[in-house]
């Protein structure tokens, strides 16, 4: 059983890489086509007939063929901040737990879109312009989750022999293992089906009471999320199960399935949502090109003849990479594997290097195109290309402060940095026929959305597209590069859909529930200035960024807080830049920042975690001032937009 399991999943991880290969190439080619149309919308006024109608069907396969090779690479987001308490053996058992969970959500997934897709074929439903038959598409996202699911069963498998062989079940023989991961598959298997079973019953049982009492139900399943996510469980799973329990409490379970069924399927056919995987692959064909090298060599070209100025390069760099790519750690990991070395080659401080590439990672999720941003836009429906263009200013303003930090730094230390260089007339006339082409793509992407020549969907299609053409004709796509590229924008697009299903589900859930009217209510009560109640919430997601992801703070808190935020008068756009620049500030926090021990990992065992923190402190401290300044004055956020054609 056990060489049995391992060759299905080394068979699987080949097989979904394939599939998802496909999957990633329908997208750019998708791209392709939103280009053209762009073009002869633009040049011809005759834009293809009905585009978001072939995007919409067409993109829904190829996302749903990212699903399995994200499950089989165990690509998925979870709060390990008590893992090393835990020991190694419990971890093991508790992989094993969300391992299940996260087959039951897929399952789940496959099974209403199953049902969709056969109620989508008695009708022969189809689209409204194109007549495009809408069944096909859906039964084919239906096959992919079920493909998903059915791998993510030997998954389960890998993660119990894992377990099985820690600790004292190493001594455990051939015959014992086996005999041991065949009791658990069997197991995991009847209980799944007699969970499907009783849980009609158990809702049935506990829903009168429910009922009288949906805020206490709210608290109820919001305390045992927090539970499952301290206990290692993924994310998607943990919020995507419990929604479904909580919805079933309060509505009954067919309204549960029904609800969970029709959002998971509008939200995979949505048209607008192809723009985040499609960000997605722009920041990871970016990576791939060099751009990463091109905006650094630029910038330090630009800054070096400044005190500090291979300091000054590296935050420029991470401004203009997070401009590509969008990610605050991928932007901390990249620049700090070129900043890095070249940083301690020339003698600055440990300290200085470290803390300003972990700093400058966090303008990876605040300088537009932003991933954390596109989900906060899909969870409280606010317009993603304001949201691009209301973080242009808190982007700069991040930037300059980060700058004026590392100024005041080797000023105070001048032990910290050497003594400035000459400027290299020729270098940087090198350096910047290389770097227009980074600086030329944002101009291309955001100049595009806020002069409304195309909307934030194209403008994704037009990144991803440009990003492929500049990896390929610097050859930097050959052979297995080309395989890791689309593997890792089809992992994480996997990843991220998991994650929004569940976020959305959790977040239906929670409306009925009048948690959000509650707390409202409640905040009413205090007789607290609205800025006060900011005040408090952004102590408490600075905590909550130290110690997890930002998509996963979003994902949990959006939903009860998105209400709150409005009736206290604030703009939605205004709270999405906020939130992002102090759930960042978390990510540079002690104790458990996590961009800190990205930084720490990369820096090598001589360098102590507590060097990294030294360094890193004096950026916290300039974040904390310019979100001072986006509260106090809220035209930095909302003058751009209001600007917007």
């Amino acid at each position: 059983m056990e060489n049995l399991i391992t060759n299905l999943d080394r068979w699987g991880i080949a097989l979904t890489r394939r599939i998802a290969f496909g999957g990633v190439l329908a997208m750019l080619i998708i791209a392709m086509v939103t280009i053209a149309d762009v073009m002869l919308r633009t040049i011809a006024n005759a834009p293809i007939v009905a585009m978001n109608e072939i995007t919409e069907v067409f993109f829904a396969v190829a996302i749903a063929a990212c699903f399995p090779a994200g499950l089989t690479q165990r690509i998925h987001v979870t709060v390990d901040l008590l893992a090393t308490r835990y020991g190694p053996r419990l971890t093991a058992w508790l992989k094993v737990v969300g391992a299940l969970l996260l087959l039951w959500l897929f399952a789940l997934i496959t099974w209403r879109l199953g049902d969709i897709a056969a109620n989508l074929t008695e009708t022969s439903e189809t689209t409204i312009i194109l007549q495009i038959p809408t069944w096909p598409f859906i039964w084919l996202v239906a096959v992919f989750a079920g493909l998903g699911t059915i791998f993510q069963f030997v998954v389960l498998g890998v993660e119990a022999i894992n377990a099985l062989r820690v600790g004292e079940s190493k001594t455990g023989t051939p015959s014992d293992i086996n005999r041991c991961l065949t009791l658990i598959l069997l197991a995991a298997f009847a209980g799944s089906l007699g969970l499907l079973w009783v849980f009609p019953e158990f809702v049935s049982w506990i829903s009168v009471a429910a009922k009288a009492s949906p805020s206490v139900v709210a608290f109820v399943i919001f305390g045992l999320v927090w539970v499952l996510l301290l206990l290692i469980i993924p994310i998607a799973a943990s919020v995507g199960l419990l929604g479904v329990i909580g919805i079933a409490v309060l509505l009954g379970p067919g309204q549960s399935m029904s609800v969970f069924g029709t959002g998971t399927h509008e939200f995979i056919t949505n048209s607008q949502i192809s723009v985040l995987p499609l960000f997605l692959m722009m920041g990871v064909l970016a990576a791939a090109a060099g751009l990463a090298e091109d905006i650094y060599n630029l910038a330090h070209a630009v800054l070096g003849g400044l005190r500090g100025g291979l300091a000054l390069a590296t935050i420029g760099g991470c401004a203009g990479f997070g401009a590509v790519t969008g990610s605050s750690i991928a932007t901390a990991a990249t620049i700090g594997r070129v900043a890095l070395p070249e940083m301690n080659r020339r003698g600055y401080a440990t300290g200085l290097s470290t803390g300003c590439v972990a700093a400058g990672g966090t303008l990876g999720a605040l300088v537009p195109p932003s991933g954390i941003l596109v989900m906060y836009s899909f969870l409280t429906e606010v317009s993603i290309g304001q949201l691009f263009v209301a973080a242009m200013i808190p982007g700069l303003l991040a930037a300059v402060l980060y700058m004026m930090t590392v100024s005041v730094y080797v000023r105070v230390f001048p032990s910290s940095a050497p003594r400035t260089q000459k400027v290299d007339w020729g270098e940087m006339a090198r350096a910047g026929r290389r770097g227009i082409t980074v600086i030329a793509l944002f101009i291309l992407v955001m100049g595009g959305i806020y002069t409304g020549i195309f909307t934030a969907t194209e403008a994704a299609s037009v990144g991803a597209v440009a990003a492929f053409v500049i990896a390929v004709y610097r050859g930097k796509l050959k052979g297995a590069a080309f395989w890791n590229v689309m593997g890792e924008t089809a992992s994480i697009t996997a990843m991220i859909y998991a994650l929004i299903i569940g976020g959305l589900t959790f977040s239906f859930f929670v409306g009925i529930t009048g948690l959000p009217e509650l707390l409202v209510g409640t905040i009413g009560n205090l007789d607290l200035a609205p800025k006060a109640i900011i005040g408090i919430f952004m102590v408490v997601f600075v905590l909550l960024g130290a110690v997890m992801e930002a998509f996963a703070i979003l994902i949990i808190t959006v939903p009860i807080l998105a209400g709150l935020i409005m009736d206290l008068g604030f703009d939605l756009i205004w709270w999405g830049i906020v939130m992002v620049a102090v759930v960042e500030i978390g990510v540079i926090t002690p104790p458990f920042g996590v961009n800190v021990f990205v930084l720490k990992s990369m820096a090598g065992a001589d360098v102590p975690l507590t060097t990294v923190f030294r360094g890193v402190m004096p950026f916290v401290f300039s974040a904390f001032i310019k979100l001072a300044l986006l509260i106090l004055i809220p035209g930095l956020v909302l003058w751009l937009p209001s600007t917007m054609f």
